[in-house]
């Protein structure tokens, strides 16, 4: 016995450009309304998916188990890089590329769906924006 099943149509498929006049039922109980819009537009091109979208994509199935191991790990690498800079302001300058980490770091953050959790992260996100902007300002100044 074969898996594949041949399906064959009884009439030819043809185009479908024909039209109703406005007085005609298109089946019993349907009628085609009086006036066909005047003009169509054409629906905007959707851009290429970027790697956000798929990243974003990709972590609406995961569990909330790993969602919060990701997002304590980013508040543990954030703390790293904060204290970085805390060292290297005491010794005089801080390392250039510490502001790219800093950046980086404070766009990752998303909801974790624990409360307690959120609300260390979200300070901690508070204070890369602050210390980013500090460094911002010091660089434009100097």
């Amino acid at each position: 016995m074969s898996r594949f099943m041949k399906i064959e149509s009884g009439r030819p498929v043809g185009a479908a450009s024909t039209t109703k006049k406005a007085g005609q039922s298109a089946a019993p109980g349907f009628t085609v309304a009086a006036e066909a819009p005047a003009k169509t537009t054409a629906a905007t091109s959707v851009g290429g998916v970027t790697a956000l979208d798929a990243i974003l994509a990709l972590q609406t199935d995961e569990p909330p188990a790993q969602r919060r191991a990701r997002q304590t790990k980013r508040g543990r690498d954030a703390l790293d890089a904060l204290e970085k800079l805390e060292r290297g302001l005491v010794m005089g300058s801080a390392p250039g590329a510490l502001k790219v980490e800093l950046e980086s770091l404070q766009h990752g953050g998303e909801l974790t769906g624990e409360a307690g959790l959120d609300a260390v992260l979200l300070e901690i996100d508070i204070r890369l924006a602050v210390e980013v902007a500090k460094l911002e300002r010091g660089l434009t100044r100097g």
